[in-house]
């Protein structure tokens, strides 16, 4: 039989045919298979995973435009750092009154960071002071 068709038994009933057959066991126990991937795929999930190559990713696409999106001055204290899983874009700010200030109108700045290609599904901002 192909390897691909062989049947699939138990660790433990994989274990018990090769005592009684008188094989040693070369795999450790708690070992778990996977299919193998292609070269191909990893590579690919990798480029889209990094935004590897001529795709501008969502972030990048926002830290170019930054100083337009808020105002400059508030973008002198702030700089974006990720967009989370929940779609929440993280904010960096160094300054308490430009933290406020950016509170304040993030209604406002969620519209305009919105309105970025590639970047309707970003739900809220969070300000972090650092």
């Amino acid at each position: 039989m192909a390897e691909s068709n062989r049947p699939r038994f138990s660790k433990l009933a994989e274990e018990l045919i090769g005592e009684f057959r008188g094989l040693e066991t070369i795999e450790p126990r708690r070992q778990v298979k996977r299919a193998t991937k292609t070269s191909a795929d990893v590579i690919e999930a990798i480029v889209n995973k990094y935004h590897l190559g001529d795709k501008a990713s969502p972030e990048q696409a926002i830290r170019e435009r930054w100083p337009e999106l808020v105002t400059p001055t508030l973008a002198a204290y702030s700089h974006v750092v990720e967009i989370t899983k929940s779609g929440w874009l993280m904010v960096m700010v160094s300054n308490a009154v430009a933290k406020q200030e950016l509170s304040n109108n993030r209604r406002l700045f969620l519209k305009k960071i919105q309105a970025v290609p590639g970047c309707s599904h970003i739900r809220g901002l969070n300000f972090r002071a650092g």
